[in-house]
């Protein structure tokens, strides 16, 4: 079965399968450029033999998060708190609870948050969705950092203009310019970090 195939029985995102086109799992890996997809396909494969952990992913995660810290506003110390507490969780290092309890305040910052970019990185500090997935939290870590830079990029492009991206063609140029370098910082940490495995993808537990 083409690892294309494999994406569709996964129910991937349309933009990713076409992207796959014909590559193999290990040329994809290579060429993706895209933190978000990529731990995903890690998303998915959790505790598969030769993929990665729960914990693993959330370690994953926290380190692209940390790349948006530099948006938060200065003395605003509720997002790091939070990721300090998911890598704590993910090393054995504190409880679920004490974890929760972190990302909660860090939720309140993230509504207070004045900025967008501020807000994204916030907000990709304690992303989880409603099963409490750490790695489904990691995969939104990745897109709001990405997301973060661009939005700031864009906005310090047309500081004393009105900034609409959908609209202004130099912010959107640079806007997608930093969202690009910022993704491509993000895949190339993952490939150091994980190999898939040879052979096709197990989906036994996946489906």
């Amino acid at each position: 079965m083409s690892f294309k195939q494999q994406l569709i029985e996964m129910d991937a995102c349309q933009e990713a399968i076409d992207w796959v086109e014909n590559r193999t799992i290990k040329e994809a890996w290579t060429d993706c450029q895209r933190g978000d997809w990529m731990l995903w396909l890690l998303e998915q494969m959790e505790g598969e033999k030769g993929w990665l952990d729960e914990k693993k992913i959330m370690l994953l995660g926290c380190w692209c998060t940390r790349r948006a810290l530099k948006y938060v506003p200065e003395g605003e110390t509720r997002p790091l708190k939070a990721i300090e507490t998911k890598e704590k969780w993910a090393k054995g290092e504190t409880t679920r609870e004490e974890m929760d309890v972190a990302r909660s305040v860090a939720m309140t910052a993230a509504s207070d948050a004045e900025w967008a970019a501020a807000r994204s990185a916030a907000w990709a500090a304690v992303n989880d969705t409603v099963n409490d997935s750490a790695n489904d939290a990691a995969r939104s870590a990745a897109w709001a950092a990405a997301w973060a830079a661009a939005y700031a990029a864009a906005s310090d492009a047309e500081w004393n203009a009105v900034w609409d991206a959908a609209n202004d063609t130099t912010c959107d140029v640079t806007w997608t310019a930093a969202y690009n370098k910022e993704s491509s910082i993000q895949t190339d940490y993952i490939r150091t970090q994980f190999t898939p495995p040879k052979g096709d993808l197990c989906l036994s537990n996946n489906n």
